[in-house]
């Protein structure tokens, strides 16, 4: 019996039972749609989180004290931490929410200061669109995220370079008000978790002591020459401060986040699996159903020279019918609800940061697979109960 012969002969036996073959392929194609949005709407959450930690630099350690008061970090500090075996550099971290002022523009914005020279050590994307990089001696210059400078709310408005701005601090109840010249304007970094750069206006650190009239820092930011050395300098400053401090490192953020996700794919796996598995049992009930329905027609067709062979490969590619056509449905609709699902999943990000689902050749190929083996391996056992039926039993059946 030839292969096309055969697969006409199984899809006339579906097409003869049209609802109930419909519903068995609608489990399927239900499986395979779970499987593929829900993968790739995690795959894409997982690479987004992933790649907007990394902006901050995965050499990066940031240690602020624990409840304010618990530990003044000075320079005293930076020189300590900066002897540490497996340290890169070490610069003092401000991060505040200020008033900013420029012409008619006026917003909340944040503040970021630290050491100039190793800016792009704590943040790698940066890059300058218009003026010069800060310099450490820099008291009355500036440089400002890109959403500063081209405010998104009001497109006809933007902050040129070199142009005055003021910013304006409470400070102990204190009303600071400082003015500043823009010496750079950075490109468009996007957003992080923790820092949101293009909402922000960077400082050196000494426009920062200037301004803040302290002797001590806030944060101190501790760059690892290398990503294995993180791990251990975090250890070394834990065993230093006790619980003074609070040490935070992207590196290790992005690795509970990649443990976190993975585990979560695997439950999501474990649940689109149960579906298919529920699937495959309404194939088996499909196909053992069609057996003892076509009991006569099995008998005839043994008579007209069928071997068992040929009765169980009918049976067979019925069933693998059923995964191919569920498994290309669902295919089709898993690609169009991937998209529809980034609302239940975008709740899980910050609100800044947007994602995209992340399809996949593989997990398409995958999801198909996987269909057609469930409807392969269903269809088995009715397949054999048919071939094994008695002809001459078969043929008295009414």
């Amino acid at each position: 019996m030839r292969v096309l012969d055969l697969i006409w002969y199984a899809l006339g036996g579906l097409k003869d039972r049209r609802i109930r073959s419909a519903l068995t392929i609608l489990g399927i194609m239900i499986g395979v749609v779970l499987i593929i949005s829900l993968m790739s709407n995690s795959q894409g959450l997982n690479i987004t989180i992933t790649e907007s930690l990394s902006k901050l630099g995965v050499n990066n350690i940031f240690i602020t004290p624990a409840v304010e008061g618990s530990v003044k970090l000075t320079d005293a500090d930076v020189a300590r931490l900066s002897k540490l075996p497996g340290v890169k550099v070490v610069s003092p971290f401000y991060f505040e929410s200020i008033f900013f002022r420029a012409g008619s523009i006026e917003r909340q914005v944040s503040l970021i200061a630290l050491d100039p020279r190793i800016i792009r050590l704590v943040l790698p994307d940066i890059e300058l669109l218009e003026g010069r990089d800060l310099l450490p001696n820099d008291v009355a210059v500036i440089g400002l995220g890109y959403k500063v400078a081209h405010p998104p709310d009001e497109p006809n408005k933007k902050v040129n370079l070199y142009s005055s701005i003021t910013i304006e601090l409470n400070s102990g109840g204190i009303l600071e008000r400082r003015s500043y010249m823009v010496g750079a304007i950075y490109q468009e970094f996007g957003s992080t978790p923790f820092l949101d750069v293009d909402n922000s206006i960077l400082l050196s650190v000494e426009a920062a002591k200037n301004l803040f009239k302290t002797p001590n820092y806030p944060a101190l930011v501790v760059v690892a020459e290398s990503p294995d050395k993180v791990e251990p300098l975090m250890e070394t400053i834990e065993d230093i401060y006790g619980s003074d401090v609070d040490i935070i490192s992207p590196l290790t953020i992005v690795k509970h986040v990649r443990s976190i996700m993975d585990n979560f794919q695997v439950f999501l796996v474990i649940v689109a699996s149960i579906s298919l598995l529920v699937a495959g049992i309404g194939i088996i009930n499909t196909m053992v159903m069609s057996v003892m329905e076509r009991t006569r027609e099995i008998g005839v067709l043994r008579a007209l020279g069928f071997s068992q062979r040929h009765i169980a490969l009918i049976f067979l590619t019925e069933a693998t019918l059923i995964g191919v056509i569920g498994g290309v449905a669902g295919i089709l609709l898993g690609i169009a609800l991937s998209t529809s699902m980034g609302g239940i999943f975008q709740g899980m990000v910050p609100r800044e940061i947007t994602y995209r689902p992340l399809i996949t050749p593989d997990l398409l190929i995958t999801s198909f697979l996987f269909a057609v083996v469930v409807g392969l391996l269903s269809g088995l056992y009715p397949a054999i109960k048919a071939a094994r039926m008695d002809p001459v039993q078969a043929l008295r059946s009414e």
